[in-house]
């Protein structure tokens, strides 16, 4: 079984950083997101929503390397020791790899243990641009099964499409 790199959490920074065995640094950072806020009334409780940036600090080469998904995997594993807590991931497609990223999230997730505790949903929103021409924006919730709000929470997420078409 693959271990996790060590990693560190700094709070000064808010962001977790750990360090791969080809000295390639990464950065995890969790930033409060208002997005579902702004997609609801305020008698709507929507609780602790963040979303995860992980970023590669090292400009080189990274390869394929098992122990950074692991590594991931513990720190989010960790953030939702708070139940309250709820996770979007958005990958933008601007560099024509948010499917990509996109899959991999959805294959690490798959693979875990973590579903059988934490609730994952999806939905990609297609904005339409001007010049009759399509943006994908591929997004992703996690929220603990036992988290309060639970509810409020699928019902918003699944209007994302309207807020991003400025139906909302």
């Amino acid at each position: 079984m693959l271990e996790p790199y060590n990693y560190t959490f700094d709070p000064n920074s808010n962001y977790y950083t750990f360090q791969t065995k080809n000295n390639i640094e990464y950065k995890v950072a969790f930033f409060q997101d208002y997005m579902l806020e702004s997609c609801t009334t305020p008698d709507v409780e929507i609780g602790n929503v963040f979303q995860i940036t992980v970023e590669k600090i090292t400009d080189k080469p990274s390869g394929l390397d098992a122990c950074v998904s692991e590594t991931i995997r513990a720190i989010v594993t960790a953030f939702f020791e708070n139940v309250e807590n709820a996770l979007i991931y958005i990958c933008d497609d601007d560099d024509d790899k948010g499917q990509v990223r996109f899959d991999a999230f959805e294959r690490w997730y798959s693979n875990s243990t973590m579903k059988d505790y934490i609730t994952k949903i999806n939905n990609v929103v297609e904005i339409d641009l001007d010049d009759d021409d399509t943006f994908k924006v591929h997004t992703s919730i996690m929220f603990h099964n036992d988290n309060t709000n639970s509810e409020n929470i699928k019902i918003t997420y699944n209007s994302l499409s309207r807020f991003f078409s400025g139906d909302i």
